[in-house]
Protein backbone atom coordinates (compact mmCIF):
# COMPACT_ATOMS: atom_id res chain seq x y z
CA UNK A 1 0.00 0.00 0.00
CA UNK A 2 1.44 3.33 -0.89
CA UNK A 3 1.19 6.67 2.00
CA UNK A 4 -2.21 8.54 0.99
CA UNK A 5 -1.40 11.16 -1.20
CA UNK A 6 -2.14 14.23 1.88
CA UNK A 7 0.29 12.60 4.16
CA UNK A 8 2.75 13.05 1.55
CA UNK A 9 2.40 16.15 0.45
CA UNK A 10 2.17 17.73 4.29
CA UNK A 11 5.38 15.80 5.22
CA UNK A 12 7.07 17.51 2.18
CA UNK A 13 5.72 20.94 3.27
CA UNK A 14 6.68 19.96 6.48
CA UNK A 15 10.21 18.75 5.69
CA UNK A 16 10.90 22.01 3.65
CA UNK A 17 10.79 24.56 7.17
CA UNK A 18 11.48 23.49 9.99
CA UNK A 19 8.98 26.13 11.41
CA UNK A 20 5.42 24.69 9.36
CA UNK A 21 3.04 23.19 11.22
CA UNK A 22 -0.24 21.90 10.13
CA UNK A 23 -3.86 22.14 12.14
CA UNK A 24 -6.88 20.50 10.82
CA UNK A 25 -10.13 22.42 11.04
CA UNK A 26 -14.10 22.41 9.79
CA UNK A 27 -16.53 24.45 10.89
CA UNK A 28 -14.70 26.27 13.69
CA UNK A 29 -13.75 23.05 15.50
CA UNK A 30 -9.92 21.95 15.39
CA UNK A 31 -9.51 18.66 15.10
CA UNK A 32 -5.83 18.11 15.44
CA UNK A 33 -4.32 21.37 16.90
CA UNK A 34 -0.78 22.83 15.55
CA UNK A 35 1.40 19.98 14.81
CA UNK A 36 4.34 18.51 12.97
CA UNK A 37 3.69 14.94 13.57
CA UNK A 38 2.48 13.55 10.38
CA UNK A 39 1.24 10.87 11.67
CA UNK A 40 -2.53 12.50 12.94
CA UNK A 41 -3.35 14.23 9.43
CA UNK A 42 -5.13 10.39 8.13
CA UNK A 43 -6.08 6.76 7.93
CA UNK A 44 -2.36 5.33 7.50
CA UNK A 45 -3.19 1.77 8.17
CA UNK A 46 -5.73 -1.23 7.52
CA UNK A 47 -7.16 -1.17 10.90
CA UNK A 48 -7.16 2.55 11.48
CA UNK A 49 -10.28 4.30 11.85
CA UNK A 50 -11.09 8.45 11.95
CA UNK A 51 -7.39 9.59 12.54
CA UNK A 52 -7.79 13.10 10.57
CA UNK A 53 -9.15 14.25 7.78
CA UNK A 54 -10.81 10.37 7.98
CA UNK A 55 -12.95 12.00 10.84
CA UNK A 56 -14.50 14.09 8.90
CA UNK A 57 -16.32 14.64 5.45
CA UNK A 58 -14.48 17.93 5.00
CA UNK A 59 -12.02 19.84 5.92
CA UNK A 60 -9.23 22.58 5.94
CA UNK A 61 -5.75 21.90 6.17
CA UNK A 62 -4.07 25.00 7.36
CA UNK A 63 -0.18 25.29 6.74
CA UNK A 64 0.95 28.04 9.32
CA UNK A 65 4.89 28.97 10.83
CA UNK A 66 5.78 29.77 13.93
CA UNK A 67 7.81 32.77 13.87
CA UNK A 68 8.79 34.01 17.37
CA UNK A 69 9.95 37.58 15.74
CA UNK A 70 6.34 37.71 14.21
CA UNK A 71 3.94 40.97 15.26
CA UNK A 72 0.61 40.04 16.88
CA UNK A 73 -1.12 41.25 14.10
CA UNK A 74 0.34 38.54 11.95
CA UNK A 75 -0.82 35.70 14.49
CA UNK A 76 -3.33 33.05 13.26
CA UNK A 77 -7.01 33.67 14.09
CA UNK A 78 -9.59 31.72 13.35
CA UNK A 79 -13.08 31.29 14.65
CA UNK A 80 -13.86 28.83 17.29
CA UNK A 81 -17.54 26.84 17.43
CA UNK A 82 -16.35 25.82 21.04
CA UNK A 83 -15.41 29.20 22.40
CA UNK A 84 -18.23 31.21 20.31
CA UNK A 85 -14.79 33.40 20.09
CA UNK A 86 -12.03 33.80 17.64
CA UNK A 87 -9.18 32.36 19.00
CA UNK A 88 -5.22 33.86 18.38
CA UNK A 89 -2.39 31.57 17.91
CA UNK A 90 0.64 33.68 19.05
CA UNK A 91 3.69 33.27 17.29
CA UNK A 92 1.95 31.15 14.37
CA UNK A 93 1.41 32.94 11.08
CA UNK A 94 -0.83 31.83 8.43
CA UNK A 95 0.84 30.37 5.09
CA UNK A 96 -1.60 28.52 3.30
CA UNK A 97 -4.71 25.96 3.16
CA UNK A 98 -5.54 22.50 2.10
CA UNK A 99 -9.03 21.76 1.82
CA UNK A 100 -10.39 17.58 1.57
CA UNK A 101 -13.32 15.89 1.03
CA UNK A 102 -14.56 13.00 0.87
CA UNK A 103 -18.72 12.76 1.50
CA UNK A 104 -18.29 9.06 1.85
CA UNK A 105 -18.19 8.76 -1.78
CA UNK A 106 -14.77 7.02 -1.65
CA UNK A 107 -12.98 9.56 -3.64
CA UNK A 108 -10.37 11.88 -1.66
CA UNK A 109 -10.38 15.82 -2.98
CA UNK A 110 -8.20 18.03 -2.27
CA UNK A 111 -7.75 21.82 -3.13
CA UNK A 112 -4.85 23.93 -3.03
CA UNK A 113 -4.71 27.08 -1.39
CA UNK A 114 -1.16 27.19 -1.14
CA UNK A 115 -0.40 30.10 -3.44
CA UNK A 116 3.61 30.37 -3.13
CA UNK A 117 5.55 29.20 -5.65
CA UNK A 118 7.82 27.37 -3.21
CA UNK A 119 4.52 25.14 -2.41
CA UNK A 120 3.34 25.00 -5.94
CA UNK A 121 6.65 23.57 -6.65
CA UNK A 122 6.01 20.64 -3.80
CA UNK A 123 2.51 20.29 -5.16
CA UNK A 124 3.87 19.44 -8.28
CA UNK A 125 6.94 17.12 -7.54
CA UNK A 126 4.69 14.80 -4.94
CA UNK A 127 1.99 14.82 -7.11
CA UNK A 128 4.18 13.25 -10.03
CA UNK A 129 5.92 10.74 -7.16
CA UNK A 130 2.54 9.59 -6.12
CA UNK A 131 1.50 8.85 -10.12
CA UNK A 132 4.39 7.20 -10.62
CA UNK A 133 3.83 4.93 -7.59
CA UNK A 134 0.26 4.49 -8.72
CA UNK A 135 1.19 3.48 -12.13
CA UNK A 136 3.80 1.16 -11.01
CA UNK A 137 1.15 -0.77 -8.45
CA UNK A 138 -0.73 -0.91 -12.16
Amino acid sequence: MIKPYLFRLLDAILVSNDNFYYMIETEGHVEVEPTRDIYKCCNLKENDKYIGVDNLDYADIHILEFNPDSKPEEWNEYYSEEADAYITQKFFTHEGALRWCNFNTGTDKLYDYLGDKDFDKIVNKVYEETQKDIETLS
